[in-house]
């Protein structure tokens, strides 16, 4: 449990990482872009690569944004995760930490609840926004080189 949950974090904080340096690279790209567009009419192979990075770096935003709306919740809540137990009052925290803790049964299903639930954001938040902001960012590389290519062919 202890190995799986490790991962989940070190998973979890490569997404961050990846994230972080993707949205670093599109706002220099995007900022370039517009400073080039504000002296005059930029290439249009500039701008196509400025607009994906623009919209990359929405998708990278995206993926590391903490979710704030309170959603309904389904089943039993993660007591370990911060959003329900900041909730609590610390002795009430404590009382259902002890309560759910006390016997190995509830330890471990504690344990597969806190994994499972950071293992759904991580591939249903985290990796899917940051897959598109990669796609995006390669599609528009991919697109600002061809219209390179035909603008000097032409």
């Amino acid at each position: 449990m202890r190995t799986a949950q490790l991962a989940q974090i070190q998973l979890s904080a490569m997404a961050d990482h990846k994230a972080s340096i993707l949205m670093g690279a599109a706002f220099v790209i995007f900022t370039i872009t517009v400073s080039q567009a504000r002296g005059g009419a930029a290439p249009l192979p500039l701008l196509i690569l400025g607009g994906a990075a623009f919209f990359s770096a929405i998708c990278a935003v995206l993926a590391v944004l903490p979710i704030t709306r309170k959603r309904k919740p389904t089943g039993q809540p993660n007591i370990l995760f911060f959003g329900t137990f900041s909730r609590m009052e610390e002795e009430e925290f404590i009382d259902e930490v002890t309560r759910r803790l006390e016997t190995e049964d509830g330890f471990y299903r504690t344990m597969a609840r806190d994994i499972y639930q950071a293992g759904c954001v991580l591939q249903n938040k985290k990796y899917r926004m940051l897959s598109y902001a990669y796609k995006i960012f390669l599609i528009g590389l991919v697109a600002s080189c061809t219209a390179y290519v035909i603008e000097y062919l032409v």
